[in-house]
Formats: C-alpha cells, structure tokens, sequence
C-alpha cells in the first residue's frame, strides 16, 4: 500500500512546490511564502525517501540500514513546523508571528534532534522498508521514538486542524476560505495514520500486533496528506489562474485597440512614442505585454487630444440622435458617439477645417469613470467597436507600436 499511495503523493507534492516556486522570487521577503514552499518540498522528501527503493538505495550509499526512517520523519516534523510559520504569519500581526514561528521551528528542530538520538540507540539490523513499525514496535527503544514522532504528529496535526477552521471562518476570499478548509479536513484524516501509530506502541506492550490495520494507517496519512497539499495549492492556483486570465485579457485588449490607434496614427503619426532612444538594458521591458497596451493607451490618448480641437457640437449631437434611434443608452451611447467624433474630427482635420470657438465639443464618455487600470482600457474598447471598418492602409501605416 506505501509502495502504491507514496509516488502518487510524491508527484502532487513536486508539482506543487514548481508552482510555488514560481512566486517565490516575488515574493522572497514574505515569510509565509518561502514556508509554504518548504512544505511543499519537504513533502515530496519525506515520500521520497519512504519508497522502497529510494530506501534500499540509501541504506547501500550511506552504509546504514533503515536511515530513510529518521529522514522521512524528520521531514514531515519540519513540514509540521512549516505549516505553523504559514498560519502564524497569516493569521498574527508580524512582529507576534515573528517570535511564534521561531518557537515553533526550535520546537520541531528539537524534535527531530530527538528522533536522531533514539534512533541511534537503535539496533537496526535487518533492512526493513515496507514493515519497519512492526518488525521494530518490540523494541524498548523503538517505542520511545515512535511515541515522540506520534505524539509530534498528532500535536501537529490537531493544530492544524483547529488553526485552519478558525482562519478559514476570517477569511474573506473564497479560495482561502475553501483551501484552508482542505488543508483541515486532512489534517483530521492524518489523525487515523496517529491513532495506528499509538496502537503499535500499545500492542508492543501487550506482545500483539495490528499487521492488518498498516493498509489503514497509510491510506489514512498519504489520503489526508494529498488533501492537505491540495487545500494549501488552492489559492496559488488561484491568483495564478487570475493572473493569466488578465495577461490573457491585455492581449485581446491590445490588439483589439489597433483599429482606434491607427485611425489617429494615420492623420497624426506624431503620436507614436519614440523607443529608439530606450537604454537598451530597459528596452526588454518595452517588450512585455504590459507596457506595450499601456503604450498604445497613451498614444491613443494623445490621438484623443490633437484631434479635440476639431469637435463639432453639431456632430455630436447629430450622432447623439442617430444612436438613441438605435436604442442605444448609457456607457454604449456615450462610446458610440465618440467614435463618431473622432471619425469627423480626423476628416476635418484633414480637410483643415475647424468648427467655430462656439461650436467646439468634448468627447461624449468625457465623463466616464475610471478607477482600476483595466477601467480606462475598456473604455478605449468601447469605443473602439463601434469605429466603422478601415479601408486598407498604405504599408508604411500598417506598423504597430512596440
């Protein structure tokens, strides 16, 4: 049963510290971050080292039989640990989560100090990967060691649990609520690995043995593990899967606005902001997405600002009546007039024509508001699907803004 759960839990403790990982350089000054993904590793250690031949290998190359046991466990009480840092510092003001972490990783160093010592008095003779608890629970000092590991574990376990339902009651995002609510239910599921873990120590005093519940116990740690892994990825995947859908939408976003950027670069190419004189150690920058549509949006806005002067009252009102005969309203007329001024006002400047002082206008969505960065950008769109189709261009007037 170890042999089949361990890869299993393995893969999905990697994957998740990759997708940490990912975040990491960002976010190296949040303790609760780099914690995370050393759960994360220590994880896919503590499976690691647990798989039959992973085991043999290290009993072969390190030349003591059964070392994978204190590695494996002395993993998992760091993760332990680990997992505490990551609540503390969400769930306590800094300098409180400072002093509590520490406690907690001296108190998990301590731990495993003392796993190492009673292992040592050990006689571990025989190589052991897939029974060890059994073949060992008759040892005096065995038992010392599986009762400190256990009652760490369980410790652990129930803090955990307790920890994460309070947070998750706090919390007001929905994939913190639901991932910290994961991460509890397996901490509750680990709990039936503990309970046959104690009664291994039990039956070693009574001579018995529970052989028949080592199916249980592992599907009970690598189940509740998996689970807890899971609820711990929930918001990383989250704000990630955010992320691309926004870097998704900038995309469309910036292609979607060529159509209004070259109406204005075709009368007013003057527009077009200069890179050539970039420092070339910035100009990588200039390539990402990011700074491109916000490029295009002030080259669009200064579009905006030389063809003003060329709106006619007249105009406006005129289109004003067209599109409330099309039962537009609101947001939608105010995008659809401006893309009528704009029209005019490109044709009228061509022609150098200017409306009289008494006739000058301002854009129809002068007045729209825009809070967030991707307020202003959709306003732009609004505007431009409502431009009526371009005829083709001149090559020379194809080019786009990089």
């Amino acid at each position: 049963m170890k042999d089949l759960l361990h890869p299993v839990t393995l893969i999905v403790a990697a994957l998740g510290f990759l997708c940490l990982l990912r975040d990491v350089p960002t976010r190296r000054r949040d303790p609760a971050s780099t914690a995370l993904a050393a759960v994360f590793l220590l994880s896919a250690l503590s499976f690691l080292f647990s798989i039959t031949p992973m085991w043999q290998y290290l009993d072969h190359v390190l030349g003591t039989v059964n070392l994978s046991v204190p590695l494996a466990q002395g993993c998992v009480v760091a993760l332990l640990a680990c997992q505490q840092v990551v609540l503390t510092y969400w769930g306590s003001p800094p300098e409180v989560a400072r002093r509590r972490s520490r406690n907690w990783l001296m108190a998990g160093f301590a731990v495993i100090a003392g796993l190492l010592v009673l292992f040592a008095l050990l006689t571990p003779s025989a190589q052991r990967p897939v029974d060890f608890t059994l073949y060992y629970a008759h040892d005096d000092w065995y038992a010392a060691y599986l009762t400190l590991y256990v009652t760490a574990y369980t410790v652990g376990e129930l803090f955990l649990a307790r920890a994460c339902w309070r947070l998750a009651r706090r919390s007001p995002r929905g994939s913190v609520r639901l991932g910290l609510r994961l991460v509890a239910l397996g901490a509750t599921v680990t709990l039936g690995y503990s309970a046959v873990r104690i009664g291994n120590v039990i039956a070693g005093v009574f001579d018995t043995s529970l052989a028949n519940w080592e199916g249980f116990a592992w599907t009970c740690g690598d189940v509740g593990a998996m689970l807890t892994l899971i609820g711990w990825l929930v918001p990383t995947i989250s704000d990630q899967a955010q992320g691309i859908h926004y870097r998704i939408k900038q995309y469309r976003s910036y292609y979607r606005l060529r159509s209004l950027w070259l109406a204005f670069y075709t009368e007013a190419p003057e527009i077009q902001l200069p890179v050539d004189r970039v420092d070339p150690a910035q100009r990588r920058r200039f390539r990402s997405i990011a700074i491109k549509l916000y490029r295009r949006a002030v080259e669009i806005h200064d579009g905006r600002f030389v063809i003003r002067q060329y709106l006619d009252a007249a105009v406006r009102q005129s289109s004003e009546d067209h599109h409330r005969a099309r039962g537009l309203h609101g947001q939608e007329l105010s995008a659809a007039v401006t893309a009528d001024q704009i029209m005019a006002g490109i044709a009228a400047r061509a022609e150098g024509t200017r409306p009289a002082p008494d006739q000058l206008t301002d854009y129809a969505d002068a007045e729209r508001q825009t809070v967030r960065p991707m307020d202003d950008i959709d306003a732009l769109l609004d505007v431009a699907r409502h431009l009526p189709r371009q005829p083709a261009r001149a090559p020379h007037l194809e080019r786009v803004s990089t």
